[in-house]
């Protein structure tokens, strides 16, 4: 049987307020035409399917156009819930999308409750054991999986172990065996930016050391991490992540995404490919004065990015970040790069402060250096016209 592995879609993420519906509806196009031509029989999504618990209309299009074009070419599709996503939302999509072999899986079940999903075609069959993401110290429905003594451990990597293995119990002979799950493996690269990564989730808490995960399935199909990479040394030997399918923020610029092309026979090891994504815009970070920017992003390998602008002043200068974006469109994100004025600023009682100095050191605080002139002369004007009101 053969699987397409794709994961953390985010459905409804935007770039410093920019909406990315064209580009999702691209790449979503481009993985149902990937699945259709490599004649796929099961997409895989490894959660965060949606960017907030909340998706707009819009988000929702998004994927059941998506689903709706799977379901047409007989592709039968499996979603589990990640981080981002509703539960309860996901729960009530399952109710009926399974008629139309679309199957979700969104609380964790144990293996002789639903937590393994069943498909056949052409007379194999696989088994999936389809594992959400699971919250620490609660581990979602785990007290409905785990024994007395696994549950009173409290460890978050105790109860994703007991879980996942608890699970893969309900393989049986002469199929083929799968593991989804929406977790940080320890050792996973992560993006080196902020921005890529909500890191409230990526944390020693969180992470699940590799040696712990099971060795029976064939292939394990992760999602979380927005970086496509395999996880060397785990016990089954073939664990990934697909990563996300646009470059998401600024962390991710550079990274090639991609979705994996998995065949599974029973018994044996599973085979993997990459295949590359070309949808969506790339994501640049310009380096210079705000002219040498600005001329860097007229060059042809930059007219259709997304631009991050670290701009080398002197000072920052009110109105340039609008500047900026009026000058290039593809600009959405703008740092200033300048030499900050070190100094303790605690030494004095705010109380004791004229509402003058107190304006100065709170500039000085944010950005490191003093405010100009001209800045300080309408911080006056508009002073004197708040006291002179009152």
């Amino acid at each position: 049987m053969r699987f397409l592995h794709t994961a953390d879609w985010h459905l409804g993420r935007q770039i410093r307020g920019r909406s990315r519906v064209s580009e999702f509806e691209a790449v979503l196009t481009e993985i149902k035409d990937i699945a259709v031509s490599e004649d796929v029989d099961v997409v895989l999504v490894a959660g965060d399917i949606w960017d907030t618990n909340s998706p707009s209309p819009e988000s929702d299009r998004l994927l059941f156009s998506a689903l709706r074009e799977f379901v047409a070419h007989e592709i039968e599709v499996v979603l589990i819930a990640g981080n981002h996503d509703s539960a309860h939302k996901l729960d009530a999509i399952g109710k009926l999308s399974e008629l139309l072999n679309v199957h979700t899986q969104a609380y964790v079940k144990g293996h002789d409750k639903g937590g393994i999903i069943r498909i056949t075609r052409d007379n194999v069959q696989a088994e999936i054991a389809a594992i959400p993401w699971i919250p620490d110290g609660k581990a979602l429905d785990a007290i409905d999986v785990l024994s007395d003594t696994v549950k009173n451990r409290g460890i978050y990597q105790d109860f994703v172990e007991g879980i996942y293995k608890n699970v893969v119990k309900g393989y049986t002979s002469n199929s083929v065996h799968l593991l989804m799950g929406h977790v940080f493996v320890d050792g996973a690269l992560l993006a080196d930016i902020e921005g890529s990564e909500r890191r409230l989730h990526i944390d020693v808490a969180y992470g699940v050391d590799k040696a712990r995960l099971p060795q029976e399935p064939q292939y394990l199909a992760l999602g979380h991490i927005h970086h496509p990479q395999e996880i060397l040394g785990t016990p089954n030997g073939s664990a990934a992540y697909a990563g996300s399918i646009l470059q998401l923020d600024f962390g991710e610029r550079e990274q090639q995404k991609i979705v994996r092309i998995i065949d599974l026979e029973p018994g044996l090891p599973a085979k993997t490919r990459l295949i590359p994504l070309t949808s969506g815009k790339p994501l640049v970070e310009l380096k210079g004065t705000p002219e040498e920017v600005l001329a860097k992003s007229e060059k042809n390998e930059n007219k259709n990015a997304y631009i991050r602008a670290v701009l080398e002043v002197d000072a920052p200068e009110p109105g340039m970040a609008q500047k900026m974006r009026d000058s290039a469109a593809g600009i959405v994100d703008i740092r200033l790069d300048y030499d900050r004025i070190e100094e303790n600023i605690s030494t004095v009682s705010l109380q004791d402060l004229k509402p003058e100095e107190l304006f100065v050191r709170y500039y000085q605080e944010q950005h490191g250096t003093i405010p100009s002139d001209e800045l300080l002369a309408l911080f006056r004007e508009i002073l004197g016209e708040v006291v002179s009101t009152e």
